[in-house]
């Protein structure tokens, strides 16, 4: 397994939790196409095929209003959240279909389902993934690629620590996440366990789905 991130000592950290044995980490930004295509071709090299690809790596916008987004804040969202996952997908598809085919799974968001889970730059590169994903799907399901789309609502990861302290301006989060069915964060162990399902031979026949993993939010 390979390990792929901007983040050269979260990586190391993030990498200790797995068991020893045919682990590396490669640091490299997502939104590079030199970077991903070395990542992807040394990971290859390294264990002699590919047959599974996570795309995980996202940063979350603001929620500014749409007139008032910078510029630069759009830029850089879909560069990571949208531009990312193609990058890799199209650096790993020769792999992958060099194997006889594979596994893409894509962490989008509740936010690629609906309107209300980010701000527009967030938003619009989520649902963008969702569609990637299908297409992927389609166009590679033949010839043994599946992709899928794990959306996930509230989970508690660093990303979102600062939302969950006891702060007056965090209660309409508190409150939101309270409102839906399960009443409570998600856990990344939970998210997880969804995306090696779909990672592995258990889901061999799914392919171009996109699965909510969120405590019940978007049927309320």
């Amino acid at each position: 397994m390979a390990g792929l991130d901007s983040d050269g000592e979260a990586l190391t950290a993030a990498m200790r939790s797995f068991p020893k044995g045919r682990v590396t980490s490669l640091v490299a930004d997502v939104s590079d196409a030199g970077h991903v295509e070395q990542a992807v071709d040394r990971t290859a090299d390294a264990f002699g095929r590919l047959d599974v690809v996570c795309n995980v790596a996202g940063v979350v916008d603001d929620a500014t209003p749409t007139h008032q987004v910078p510029l630069q804040q759009w830029h850089r969202v879909v560069a990571v959240d949208l531009t990312g996952p193609f990058l890799v997908t199209r650096s790993a598809l020769p792999h992958l279909l060099a194997s006889g085919g594979g596994s893409i799974v894509n962490m989008a968001s509740s936010a690629g389902l609906f309107a209300a889970g980010g701000g527009s730059s967030y938003t619009a590169a989520k649902h963008g993934l969702v569609g990637l994903t299908r297409r992927v799907a389609l166009e590679y399901g033949d010839r043994g690629v599946r992709a899928n789309a794990v959306c996930p609502g509230y989970i508690a990861t660093e990303l979102n620590a600062s939302y969950r302290t006891p702060e007056p301006a965090n209660e309409p989060v508190a409150g939101a996440v309270a409102a839906t069915p399960a009443g409570r964060w998600g856990t990344p162990e939970e998210v997880a366990t969804l995306v090696a399902f779909l990672a592995g031979d258990d889901s061999r026949f799914i392919t171009g789905s996109v699965y909510t993993i969120d405590g019940g939010l978007l049927i309320r």
